[in-house]
C-alpha cells in the first residue's frame, strides 16, 4: 500500500516536472518570436540621425568708428617732395618798421629789425654750405613791400604821409608770397621780443596747429625750441625758456580775411626780450650770434634730415 502511494507521488512529481518543462520551453519560444518581431519592426524604422545644430546667423563685424582726420599726418600737395631742400628765412620787420626797440644810455637804439637781418644773413651761408637752398624775404633794411602795393587786394595801402611805407597786412602778405613763389619747404620767421615788464626775459617759439601740415611745423618748432636754451647756455647765458605755443600769426595761418596762406610748414621764433637788461646785453655779443644762429642751423638741418624736400 505504501509502495503504491509512493509510486503515485513519484508519477505526479514527474508529470509536474514535465509540465513545467513544457511551459518553460513555450515561454522561451514565445520570447524568441517576440524578439524576432521586434527586430523586424526596428529594421523597418529609419535609422535615427542626429539632428543638426542650428546654424547661428552670421554676425556682422563690429562697426569701426569713423576717424577724424588730424591736422596733418597726410602728405599734402604743398609739402610734396621735389628733391630740393628750400628754406625761406624771414627776418622780421625792416625799413620804417623797426620792430621792438630799446633805447641805450647813449641815445642809440637796439632795434629788432637789425638783429633779425644780421642773424638771417649769417645763417644763410651756413645752410647753403650744407646743401640747403635759401630764400630771404629781405636782405637789406627795407620792408618786404617797399613799393606800398596792395599785395593782398583789400584796397588798403599805407598813407603817403604816414610813418610806415607799407600797410602791415601787405608787408606780411609779401613775405608769404616770396616763400610761396620759391616753393620753399620751410618758413622760418625770425623775431625778438619786448614787454612793458622789464623783468620778462627769455625765448619762445610759435607755430600754427590749424594747417594740414601742422605736424611738420611742430617738428621744426620743437627742434629749434630744444636747441635755443642749451646753445645760449654754452655761450655763457642761461636764457629763460618761455616754451612752445600755438597761435594764428599772419605768416603761418590758413587763408582768411583776404590772406593768401603760406604753403609750407613754419614757425616764428622770438629770440630774447630786448626790454630786459640781461637779454639785451647778451643778444648783441658775438657769443649770442653764434649761439642763436647755430641753434637755427642745427634745427633746420635736423628738420630736413627727417622731412627732405
Amino acid at each position: 500500500m505504501t509502495e503504491r502511494r509512493l509510486r503515485r507521488r513519484r508519477d505526479r512529481l514527474v508529470g509536474g516536472l514535465a509540465i513545467l518543462a513544457a511551459l518553460t520551453l513555450a515561454l522561451v519560444v514565445v520570447g524568441i518570436r517576440l524578439a524576432a518581431d521586434g527586430d523586424e519592426r526596428l529594421a523597418l524604422l529609419p535609422a535615427p540621425t542626429s539632428a543638426p545644430l542650428p546654424t547661428p546667423p552670421p554676425t556682422a563685424p563690429p562697426a569701426t568708428p569713423p576717424t577724424t582726420p588730424g591736422p596733418s599726418p597726410q602728405l599734402t600737395e604743398e609739402v610734396a617732395p621735389d628733391g630740393r631742400n628750400v628754406v625761406c628765412l624771414d627776418p622780421g620787420h625792416g625799413g620804417s618798421d623797426r620792430g621792438k626797440i630799446r633805447e641805450r644810455n647813449d641815445g642809440s637804439f637796439l632795434q629788432e629789425k637789425d638783429l633779425t637781418l644780421a642773424h638771417a644773413l649769417a645763417l644763410g651761408p651756413r645752410l647753403q654750405a650744407r646743401g640747403i637752398e635759401v630764400v630771404y624775404t629781405r636782405t637789406t633794411d627795407v620792408e618786404a613791400n617797399p613799393g606800398n602795393l596792395d599785395i593782398n587786394g583789400d584796397g588798403k595801402v599805407a598813407p603817403p604821409d604816414g610813418e610806415a611805407t607799407s600797410d602791415e597786412a601787405d608787408d606780411l602778405q609779401a613775405r608769404i608770397n616770396t616763400c610761396n613763389a620759391a616753393n620753399a619747404d620751410l618758413l622760418v620767421s625770425m623775431h625778438y621780443n619786448s614787454a612793458e615788464n622789464e623783468f620778462l626775459e627769455g625765448y619762445e617759439v610759435w607755430y600754427n596747429r590749424e594747417r594740414t601740415f601742422s605736424d611738420r611745423s611742430l617738428a621744426f618748432a620743437s627742434a629749434i625750441h630744444q636747441r635755443l636754451g642749451p646753445s645760449m647756455a654754452e655761450g655763457g647765458y642761461p636764457a629763460q625758456d618761455h616754451g612752445l605755443g600755438t597761435e594764428d600769426f599772419f605768416v603761418l595761418g590758413p587763408g582768411n580775411g583776404g590772406r593768401k596762406p603760406s604753403r609750407m610748414p613754419g614757425a616764428i621764433v622770438e629770440g630774447l626780450y630786448l626790454s630786459n637788461d640781461e637779454d639785451a646785453a647778451f643778444v648783441v655779443t658775438d657769443a649770442a650770434m653764434e649761439a642763436i644762429v647755430g641753434a637755427y642751423e642745427g634745427a633746420i638741418v635736423e628738420y630736413f634730415a627727417a622731412h627732405p624736400g
